[in-house]
């Protein structure tokens, strides 16, 4: 892999984990895993549109944002099971084993 790509990688990988923390975040919050989930709960009354805000729209912006830096891992060859083994490498990190 080139260096520019390997570059891009290591972006990728770390706006992939940012956006996982903050959809971990909002689905915590809300206890839902999609913006149907979340609408559903808002149609049931069961939230108000106070209550979530613009969170509604940030979550969906999230997921897909999620799937376009995903895809353009695909492209780079990487894939989303193994990013954090493929970031380790990029980044020449030292293999560490906890094991005794």
């Amino acid at each position: 892999m080139s260096e520019q790509n390997k570059a891009k990688a290591i972006i990728l990988i770390e706006k992939h984990r940012l956006i996982e923390a903050e959809l971990f975040r909002l689905t915590s919050r809300y206890g839902v895993k999609t913006t149907d989930d979340l609408d559903k709960l808002l149609y049931k009354g069961k939230l108000s549109e106070e209550t979530v805000g613009e969170d509604f729209f940030l979550f969906d912006h999230l997921l897909s944002e999620k799937t376009k830096i995903e895809k353009e891992l695909r492209k780079l060859k990487l894939k989303k099971a193994n990013l954090w083994q493929n970031l380790q490498d990029l980044l020449e990190l030292p293999k560490l084993n906890f094991r005794v």
